[in-house]
């Protein structure tokens, strides 16, 4: 798939694409229409999760190598975006009324899909209007589990359960978290202004505290990464700023992405994340790519790239509408669109997924997939596979679906 410098004579107008078939598609089991609410890669097996079980298929083959079902009449409210030695951290809790107080915390061998251990965890403070994951609620590192109640960050054994430490952030509130090595990053609100820290994975210290310095108050802040480490801030009221602010290893400020400088600004923070939680920035070397929108068309975004190491604005992909997966690969920016195309008439499904240089935004690949009417949740790539996690299952829409990039 790597394509340095794709010569212009590949993209001509009347070169005909060959659109790609599907490898395999996995089957579809289990309720019809279940959304995709989250899915990562571990280990030759491609994850699905939904509000009742994860099913996780094999990347070779397609084949259902396991599932695990939520538990009880509990709903899926929380999942780490990746791995640590084969472990995933899951939160799940009743789908009722206070269901959060009931809580329970679930360690999963991502491996065999066996759970390791399940402890109770009253995290009434998580409660969310909206249903789906709540993004920057646990996070993995070394032999220790955290898990973000709302108030507090509790740290338990990643093998065992048990709880090792509890860090309070005294009066403030909306805790946030992402690991990174040996640090635990956590975001906190407090009379509209946002508070970073850094703490020590191994007993819970407090490393260094900084105010987040950006114009105005903040309704909401989140970490989008913690290596770089990148903070989304959503501004309150007129005079509140919608940004990312990249932090150094101190918790000084290195940049604030906020405008494009054409006109459009970063999309406000409601809309950072995509459907399965994950937020929409990926980065390539110095180039950190995310979603600008004009203010007149602010349901339609743009991707763009800013240098991560001074927050210039570098380029604004103007074909870019309409993205459904946004993501980084061997180097490269690759995003996914999917979309209905009418012509007298006649009705059809396109999808087309586009590799930009990260320097400057120019396509410099693209492939066609052939497809359906059901649409991607998510985009994960492996070597040459392009992994399709959809967005709903039923009889004529497979979970997930592997193309091969040719």
């Amino acid at each position: 798939m790597y394509e340095d410098r794709a010569p212009e004579s590949v993209w001509l107008p009347k070169r005909r694409w060959r659109k790609l078939k599907p490898v395999w598609q996995a089957a579809h089991t289990g309720r019809a229409d279940a959304e995709a609410l989250g899915s990562l890669l571990h280990e030759g097996l491609v994850v699905r999760a939904t509000f009742d079980r994860l099913r996780a298929f094999d990347i070779g083959t397609g084949q259902e190598r396991w599932s695990w079902v939520v538990p009880g009449r509990d709903v899926l409210a929380a999942m780490t975006d990746e791995a640590v030695d084969g472990v995933g951290l899951l939160v799940h809790w009743p789908d009722t009324h206070g269901g959060q107080k009931q809580a329970r915390v679930t360690a999963l061998d991502l491996t065999s899909g066996q759970a390791l251990w399940t402890v109770p965890r009253n995290l009434d403070e998580l409660w969310h209007h909206r249903s789906g994951l709540r993004p920057g609620s646990v996070a993995l590192s070394g032999e220790l589990a955290m898990v973000a109640t709302g108030e507090a960050v509790v740290a338990l054994d990643r093998r065992t359960g048990r709880q090792v430490w509890v860090m309070q952030p005294g009066h403030d509130h909306h805790v946030r978290i992402r690991a990174a090595g040996e640090r635990l990053f956590v975001v906190t609100l407090r009379a509209g202004a946002a508070t970073v820290r850094a703490v020590s994975v191994a007993d819970g210290s407090v490393l260094w505290k900084r105010p987040l310095a950006v114009d105005g108050p903040v309704e909401k802040a989140d970490l989008v990464r913690a290596d770089p480490l990148l903070v989304s801030v959503e501004g309150e009221g007129r005079r509140g700023t919608d940004c990312l602010v990249r932090l150094d290893a101190d918790g000084n400020t290195v940049a604030e992405f906020s405008s494009a400088g054409d006109g459009s600004t970063v999309v406000a923070g409601g809309s950072w994340r995509i459907a399965d939680g994950r937020p929409w920035a990926t980065w390539a070397g110095d180039t950190l790519v995310t979603l600008v929108s004009v203010p007149s068309t602010e349901h339609l975004s743009r991707p763009a790239g800013f240098s991560l190491s001074t927050g210039r604005h570098l380029w604004t992909w103007d074909d870019g509408w309409g993205l459904d997966a946004l993501t980084s690969h061997r180097g490269h920016v690759v995003a996914l669109r999917h979309y209905k195309h009418e012509h007298e008439e006649a009705v059809a499904w396109r999808c087309e997924v586009e590799v930009l240089d990260p320097a400057d935004g120019r396509r410099v690949a693209r492939r066609r997939l052939r497809v359906k009417e059901d649409e991607p949740y998510t985009l994960h790539l492996h070597g040459d596979r392009l992994l399709w996690v959809g967005r709903k299952s039923g009889p004529l829409e497979p979970p997930v679906k592997a193309y091969d990039w040719r």
